[in-house]
């Protein structure tokens, strides 16, 4: 692995900079938000309540998300424009590039059908490395929800925005509180490599008031990495979410099941 001349330590540094920054400042964002004035009993039997800005967030077309990747010796960038064309399908075109001299260009799409309480969403995507992955994903139900999932790639070099297993199973049970707010878990079980690696995600989605929302996910990982050693391990990421921005961060170890943590972050724009 070729070293580059920034330091673990220097990067930490930086990392945990950022973090204060964003620690400091989520708060401080939240606290200013105005909240919105009680109709008259006049104007809520004429009209129904409009939703909160932050719910509207998941209905803009486009979406573009910069992100930085840490590893030990390594930094990796990631740009991904995405555009919903129509009510259901979404292509996205997406770059990488790493210090470690890795690059590739990435295209896919997805189809999203709903009817009543059946949401099926297959997708697909290559990159110019060769790899290429297909998955069916599914919600089955109306408030409480079955999460089901299969995955499939053609084991080739692969980088996405998606870091469980790649052949595999998916499991799960959810619940839609509100609108917005949400709880699910779910079990990523390989089901090709006989590794036995399997990431247990526990989400909980949340809006803190009419323009700010957050999500924050735990992972818990067990499985053979790369090297054959069985491991233990637990994870966890924070999203932050405003109407026509997004801030993201996690916290991997034994990312991909190889012997390295990552540390993530990531910003978005909504238009």
């Amino acid at each position: 692995m070729i070293r580059t001349t920034n330091s673990p330590t220097l990067i930490v540094r930086r990392v945990v900079r950022a973090m204060a920054f964003f620690v400091v400042l989520i708060p401080l964002v939240v606290s200013a938000q105005t909240p919105s004035p009680s109709p008259s009993p006049d104007q809520a039997d004429k009209q129904e309540p409009a939703r909160d800005p932050v719910e509207n967030a998941d209905d803009f077309k486009s979406k573009l998300t910069f992100g930085v990747y840490f590893e030990k010796g390594i930094q990796a960038y990631d740009l991904n424009l995405r555009h919903q064309f129509g009510p259901s399908v979404t292509a996205w075109i997406a770059g990488y590039a790493d210090t470690n001299h890795n690059s590739l260009i990435r295209v896919g799409a997805q189809y999203d059908y709903r009817k009543k309480w059946f949401h099926f969403v297959p997708t697909g995507e290559i990159e110019t490395t060769k790899g290429a992955s297909l998955s069916l994903a599914s919600e089955l139900g109306y408030k409480t929800i079955a999460i089901v999932g299969y995955s499939r790639t053609n084991l080739k070099t692969f980088f996405d925005l998606f870091w469980d297993p790649g052949d595999s199973v998916t499991l799960g049970v959810g619940h839609k509180i509100s609108s917005y707010d949400r709880i699910q878990a779910f079990t990523v079980f390989d089901v090709r490599l006989h590794t036995g690696q399997q990431n247990t995600h526990v989400l909980y989605r949340r809006k803190l008031n009419r323009n700010n929302g957050i999500t924050f996910d735990v992972v818990f990982k067990s499985g053979h990495l790369d090297s054959g050693e069985y491991i233990r391990a637990v994870g966890a990421g924070l999203y932050y979410d405003r109407p026509k921005w997004f801030w993201k961060f996690y916290f991997d170890p034994y990312v991909n099941y190889t012997g390295h943590t990552m540390v993530r972050t990531g910003i978005g724009l909504k238009f």
